[in-house]
């Protein structure tokens, strides 16, 4: 049943998608590296270190010019380092330009996601050899909750909706489907959701309130500044960046709560004696120790994320008081928060949950 699910909404994500190389903002054209022609450094005004440039011979492999050889740059204004530097047969996508019947080409993109392939399999093969059926399990959960962002939420979203009524109603359809799914339907897996949706209200509401006391807009980077153009300003970017914060808190509170549900059975079946408020306090233990590993893994998620943001800090580039008010960081702080108050109630409410469920099975 669960593979089957997993098929299903593989076979869905599949069909919901179209040209890849084609968007509103034109299309693009494939292309590989043939050679080399030169590699250097160039000067940029007002920059004093120089700029990694190629100057590249590419070969077209899509569109009516196919089998075609152009000569292009690469880097040069755009900032480049040694890591990104191209080489024969290195696959890029090309943006096309023209004027009157002059074509000029220049590379939009180096093509990378194939490259992320072998690992994505040596991630299924892992999972499959050592956690076998609760792997499979794992990848159709995943599977599932991917589907429901991109063919409900997303679409909601670019309809103009409300994009944190879209995002709370795929959130409790992805806790559905990442606790269902992977865990099996049952009475464990019915306090985990439970637990989880507690959690979630909490951290909706605290993240509005806080959000509003420190007069977030929402436009904490470029892209949401892009998003909002692009748009016409139909989209609540503030309420945008709330959905970002539950969004950004699922799977923590999914990985407390189902822990915590796990932990409340298998003590419950270990020893029959235990049970009411002794069962509620064993297994809030438990809890208790698993609040602070997690906590400390949410928060080096996030600034983890921020890095660049922190070491630019420590350059003094700009006031301090000036880039810890920005709304970028005060974003990933925000989320932090919040995100671990969820996650300290998720932790007795859950076992609540689970120690009522486990009586109620006894």
């Amino acid at each position: 049943m669960r593979r089957l699910l997993a098929v299903a909404f593989a076979a869905i994500l599949l069909a919901g998608c179209g040209d890849a190389n084609t968007g509103a903002a034109g299309t693009v054209v494939d292309a590989h590296v043939v050679r080399v022609l030169q590699t250097g450094e160039r000067g940029v005004p007002g920059v004093e270190r120089g700029q990694l440039f190629q100057r590249l011979e590419a070969e077209l492999d899509s569109s009516l010019y196919r089998g075609e050889r152009v000569t292009l740059e690469w880097g040069g204004r755009r900032a480049l380092t040694p890591a990104g530097l191209l080489k024969e047969g290195d696959r890029v996508l090309l943006a096309l330009s023209r004027e009157g019947t002059q074509r000029t080409y220049t590379i939009a993109e180096v093509v990378r996601v194939p490259s992320l392939i072998p690992y994505a399999l040596l991630l299924v093969i892992v999972l499959l050899g050592i956690a076998r059926l609760a792997g499979a399990a794992a990848l159709g959960g995943l599977a599932a909750s991917i589907a429901v962002f991109l063919l409900a939420i997303v679409p909601a979203i670019q309809r103009g909706e409300d994009p944190l009524v879209a995002t709370a109603v795929g959130s409790v359809a992805v806790l559905a489907a990442s606790v269902f799914v992977v865990h099996g339907f049952g009475r464990k897996s019915v306090a985990a959701l439970g637990g989880t949706l507690v959690g979630l209200v909490i951290v909706g509401g605290l993240g509005a309130l806080v959000l509003g006391a420190a007069r977030m807009s929402g436009f904490t980077d470029e892209d949401t500044i892009y998003l909002a153009v692009a748009t016409g300003d139909r989209l609540d970017v503030a309420r945008l960046a709330l959905a970002g914060l539950i969004v950004g808190s699922l799977g923590a509170l999914v990985d407390m709560a189902v822990g915590q549900s796990s932990t409340t059975f298998e003590l419950a079946s270990v020893d029959p004696e235990l049970r009411g408020r002794a069962l509620y306090l064993s297994a809030l233990r438990v809890g208790r120790d698993h609040i602070g590993s997690l906590i400390n893994t949410l928060a080096l998620a996030y600034f983890g994320g921020a890095l660049p943001l922190i070491v630019l800090l420590s350059l003094g580039y700009q006031p301090l008081s000036v880039a810890l008010n920005s709304e970028g960081m005060v974003l990933s702080v925000v989320t932090v928060i919040v995100a671990s108050i969820g996650l300290v109630a998720c932790v007795p409410v859950t076992t609540a949950f689970a120690v009522t469920l486990a009586e109620d099975r006894r």
